[in-house]
């Protein structure tokens, strides 16, 4: 009699653990991800602002700063900045993962620290797993 419940307890344990282990690799947008674009790519990528009394703009009208962006694009690849599932078809992770050397690698030197690998492992695996941002939004 005491060989089903110590099954059912088992079961539910297992069950438990593979749920918590599932959500441990689910990357998550705002803690992982953004905070990697805002050291990284915000400072040319962000909404249209005045600095110094001069007007600037989204480099290539490409803004990360909000979901709507990121997943528009700018104006050289519109809709394929992030491909949701497909990192292989993302422009994002494209540029970021191009040699410091290359024209279009981002970001250009002397603008950020490079992406290290890590990061872009993180940002592909958030590609992968669909691209979610969770509740958050961004800049308006």
């Amino acid at each position: 009699m005491k060989t089903p419940i110590l099954t059912v307890t088992l079961f539910t344990l297992l069950t438990s653990w593979s749920a918590n282990a599932q959500d441990a690799t689910t990357v998550d947008f705002a803690k992982q991800i953004f905070p990697i674009l805002e050291a990284k790519c915000l400072k040319c990528h962000q909404k249209e602002r005045t600095e110094n009394g001069k007007l600037i703009k989204p480099k290539h009208g490409l803004r990360l700063d909000n979901a709507e962006g990121i997943m528009k694009g700018g104006k050289e690849y519109p809709n394929e900045n992030v491909v949701a599932g497909k990192p292989d078809a993302s422009w994002l992770l494209k540029t970021l993962s191009l040699p410091v050397d290359d024209d279009l690698a981002m970001p250009p030197e002397g603008k950020a620290d490079p992406v290290t690998d890590a990061e872009k492992a993180l940002i592909k695996a958030w590609i992968e797993q669909g691209a979610k941002f969770g509740d958050w939004k961004g800049v308006e």
